[in-house]
């Protein structure tokens, strides 16, 4: 009979323990994410003991940026859109706190336009510019998350590595005058570009460039992997 109602007894803590586990929600938002164009809001679902599921949306919010090309400042406007889904298990024995490791997969669209201001063989250029880049990721994050009052949470991303496919294009057409381009104006704009994306680690110099003499145009693409990583922080408070 002893044998029974130990085990028994045993089943029937456990379950009730399970039972009473409360499942907790908590709503975040990433202000960081504004820099680059978006306003990135989402949520933890803290659905069993050291165990949770994050969900993360980018919305677009254009925001101006100065970017140094040619010794010249230009501003140009940029927005994005991104999906972030991912597991997450805490090492520590509070729940939703502590040290995490978290895999997750992403999605994100980024868009850039303006005006460059430079020079070609003496003369004054201004490159209209447009900018895509969309790309799927997988990575596993490193952070930690403190509970505050029991109510608020700050979340840090401390290192993120990740790996993705991309697909990134730029158009530049110079619209300071209607006169077509000379061979030796051709030849440097097209020597600046790739210049300036010589010091890109890893696809620098695997991104193509053309140019179209007559219309006066500069275009790059690349296709294919691109590391990256993630960082950063969230606020947010538990429901």
């Amino acid at each position: 009979m002893k044998k029974i109602i130990v085990p028994l007894l045993s089943i029937l803590v456990l379950s009730n323990t399970y039972a009473q586990y409360k499942k907790q929600m908590l709503l975040k938002w990433a202000p960081g994410s504004l820099a680059a164009g978006k306003i990135t809001v989402g949520g933890e679902y803290n659905f069993k003991k050291k165990s949770s599921i994050e969900f993360f949306i980018g919305l677009p919010a254009p925001v101006n940026h100065q970017f140094k090309y040619d010794n010249n400042s230009s501003d140009l406007s940029s927005k994005a859109f991104s999906v972030l889904a991912g597991y997450r298990y805490y090492f520590g024995k509070k729940n939703a706190s502590g040290i995490y490791v978290e895999p997750y997969a992403k999605y994100l669209h980024h868009q850039a336009n303006g005006i460059l201001q430079g020079e070609l063989n003496g003369e004054v250029a201004k490159f209209d510019t447009k900018s895509d880049y969309k790309g799927f990721g997988i990575g596993a994050q490193l952070g930690v998350q403190f509970l505050i009052a029991k109510r608020f949470n700050l979340d840090l991303f401390i290192l993120g590595p990740e790996a993705n496919s991309s697909d990134f294009s730029t158009v530049a057409t110079d619209v300071a005058s209607n006169i077509p381009w000379t061979m030796i104006q051709a030849d440097e704009a097209e020597n600046d570009i790739k210049n300036a994306f010589r010091n890109i680690p890893i696809v620098g110099d695997k991104i193509e460039v053309s140019v179209n003499q007559s219309t006066k145009t500069v275009t790059t693409r690349y296709s294919g992997f691109l590391p990256g990583v993630r960082f950063g922080a969230s606020v947010g408070i538990r429901l």
